[in-house]
Formats: C-alpha cells, structure tokens, sequence
C-alpha cells in the first residue's frame, strides 16, 4: 500500500476507541460468547479498512515519508562541499516497523513449526474417543485439532477435567483467534493498547471453555482446584490450561449477569462513528511553502513567492496518486537520480550574493514531484531558511531539465521527492 502511515494511523486510532468499548461494555460480561464475537469484529478491522476509498482517507500528508535524494553542501564560494544523508526519519521509522514485523512472524513461524514438530513426535493415545498427545513441553494444551497432555497428568484427579477444558477449544476452534490475534498484534506491534487487546482475546477464551466445563455439571470447586493445581509451562500459540489463572478463578466466582446479545447491536454506532472519524478527509494546514513563478525584479532575477498571495479560480481535476517509491524510479539524465540530480544542482546552484554579505546560513529542504510527463510540478519548501536561499534552491530546482517518470505496473506515475540543500558560509 502506498499510503502505508495513514493506514496504520487510522487503524489504531480505531483499535483504540473500539478497545475502551470492549472494556466499558464487556468488562463484567458473563455473555463470553458475544465478547468473542466482537473480539473476532476488532480484528478483522484491516480488511475492512482496506475498502475504505482512498480519497476519504485521513490526511497525514505531513507523515507520509517521500524518497529522499542525497542532498548537497554549498559553500559561500559556490562549490560543493559534502554530500549529506539520503534516509529520512520516515524512512527510519518504516524500516523499523518492518524489521519488527519480520521478526515477529520469524517467531510465528519458528512457534508453529514447533507444534508441527510435537505433533509429529508425541505419543499417541486414546480417551474416550479422542486422540491425545503425549508431551511433556505442552503440558495441557490444544491447537486446532489436537490436544496435549503431560503425561504426568494422565492418573491424576484433574485429568478430566483437563481434558474437558481442551476439548471445547478444539471443538469451538479457538486456535483461529490465538492465530488471528497474533497477526494483528504483529501489524500494530507499536500500539500498547494492542498487547491488552491480545491478552483480552486469549482471557475471554479461557472463560469461554471454563464457563462451558461448569455449564456442563461440572462442580465448580473442584474444577477451581484443577485449575490451581496446574503450573505454568512455555509461552506458547496454543490454548493452555493453566493460563489466566488468576482471572479464571475470579470470574468463575463473581456474580456478573449475562449480558444481553441486543449490546453487540447498540454498539454498532460505535464502530460506525470510529470508522466515520479516522476515515473523514482532513484538510490540515500544510507547515511547507509552496512557490510559483511571480515576476522578475529590475535586475532579471526571478521571484519565486507563495501561492497563498495568489488565488487563482481553476475547475477542481481529480487528483492523481502520488507515490514515493513505484517499481521503476524516474532517472535524470540518463543515471541514477540520486548522483546525476545532486550533480545537475551542484553545477547551477549560485550562493546568493545578498545572503553571503549578510551572512546568512543554513539548510534548505524542498519538496517536489515528477509527474508522469517527467517534468518537475509542485515544487514546495518544507524547511525555510530565509527567502534569499529559499527562492534559490526553488529557482534551480524549477530550472530543472525534464526527468525519465517512473513506473508502477508498467505505468507512468507521480514520484514525490525531498532534496535538502546546505547552504554554508567559509
């Protein structure tokens, strides 16, 4: 997805809202299976998101990193001194949350080859009908179809009602939330209150089999010292007995009334007013500068100066996508945009007389794209130094020859580009 960082702001935006929800209405809720319910919603919030129109997307303009060239220094004599960084903070930031992601589904992957690999390797043996596993690492645990047992467990006073406990899991398929709920933690792995979220899933789970257990005729003090007498094993994906402990036991023995399924319904413009307000367009006051060629003064220097001075009445176009890096990048001159491009400014770029007498320094950013006839449009200032090094770095940039457009797909699009420009007295 292009827009990357607006997705994933308005996704938590409405994973947070949606969270303090699911605590105010569901907290003492003995209706497990509608908390499951709107668990299940929650998480399927990134597709939904995925068809919200891109033109009703929240504005983060401002977030959204652009490709970043390798800027130049300029020195009061006109000559190139350094070449500066070509990462971004955006770009940090994005492949810090992708290095994260990486990393959190490698240990997916590792955790459920792991089960794969127990599965393979247990002991097989029959109760009442039903295939156990026999593994000591797993304790008393279940995964979709299979359920495991240490085998220590076998001849004790808990075995049944173990067994029972897993067999709900595996009949209900609680594993599909434990998975579901992993990815969508992975997504948002920078989102606190996405880590509550997961710990509520697996909770409600495990009231969800305790309260079934009970329901069947089961009786509940003995159940609870079943339930004590289990130890904590490996952090694992699979559905464990003796997790939650604590809170099972609280909420086997507090007095909450089943709440009534009509409060899924009465919670429907919730969601509805969440997605209404991270979706809606937000036309945010642009911190950049954006110039347009005004006039020359007496001495034939152009002026480049805001468009806010200017309020021209044009019929509204539809505006295209605009990317910051497609599979083929817009090239100048032949190369490689990042040398041939700093090359080009390094050679037209003129430290501005009346900047140097006055001793004024400092680092211009302009922002720009080349659209899909190559041709540098938009050209807008995003860090001002002062109006002399400002209309300098524009006029060279707006001077610019025509680019080769990049590509997406096979098609030519718009590539929005950053360039930062030192200017340094000696």
């Amino acid at each position: 997805m292009n827009n990357l960082p607006s997705y994933l702001l308005e996704l938590n935006i409405a994973i947070v809202i949606l969270y303090l929800a699911y605590k105010l209405f569901f907290e003492k809720d003995r209706n497990f299976l509608m908390r499951r319910i709107y668990l299940l919603g929650v998480i399927l919030l990134p597709p939904i998101m995925l068809l919200i129109p891109e033109s009703t997307r929240l504005s983060v303009s401002n977030l959204t990193p652009s490709f970043h060239l390798a800027g130049i220094t300029i020195s009061g004599s006109g000559t190139e001194l350094e070449t500066t960084g070509s990462f971004s903070i955006g770009r940090i930031l994005l492949l810090t949350y992708l290095s994260v992601l990486f990393l959190g589904l490698l240990k997916l992957v590792i955790q459920l080859t792991g089960i794969i690999l127990a599965v393979n390797r247990s002991e097989r043996i029959n109760k009442e009908g039903i295939t156990i596993l026999l593994n000591r690492s797993f304790h008393a645990s279940s995964f979709f179809s299979y359920i495991f047992i240490d085998p220590a467990s076998l001849e004790s006073d808990s075995f049944n009602h173990i067994l029972e406990h897993e067999k709900i899991h595996k009949r209900d398929l609680h594993s599909v939330d434990r998975i579901l709920a992993e990815l969508f933690l992975l997504v948002n792995w920078f989102n606190p209150v996405m880590w509550l979220f997961r710990k509520s899933v697996i909770r409600n789970l495990e009231f969800l089999a305790d309260s079934a257990v009970v329901n069947s005729g089961t009786d509940p003090l003995k159940y609870q010292r079943s339930i004590l007498n289990q130890y904590i094993g490996n952090v694992s994906i699979s559905n464990q007995f003796n997790s939650q402990i604590k809170n099972r036991i609280i909420m086997l023995n507090k007095d909450y009334k089943p709440g009534s399924p009509w409060k899924l319904f009465l919670l429907l413009p919730v969601v509805v007013i969440a997605l209404a307000a991270i979706s809606c367009t937000k036309n945010n006051p642009d911190e950049s500068i954006p110039f347009s060629i005004q006039n020359s003064d007496e001495n034939g220097n152009t002026n480049y100066q805001s468009e806010e001075m200017q309020q021209p009445e044009a019929a509204s176009l539809p505006e295209e996508e605009v990317f910051y890096i497609v599979e083929d990048m817009p090239t100048f001159n032949g190369g490689d945009a990042a040398q041939e491009f700093r090359k080009y400014i390094a050679q037209n770029l003129k430290y501005p007389t009346v900047a140097a007498e006055k001793g004024i320094s400092g680092r211009v950013i302009v922002q720009f794209t080349i659209n899909t006839a190559g041709k540098v449009v938009d050209a807008r200032v995003v860090r001002s130094v002062n109006p002399a090094l400002d209309n300098e770095a524009m006029r060279v940039i707006m001077s610019s020859p025509d680019w080769t457009p990049g590509k997406q797909k096979g098609k030519t699009v718009k590539v929005l580009f950053t360039f930062p420009i030192n200017f340094v007295l000696k």
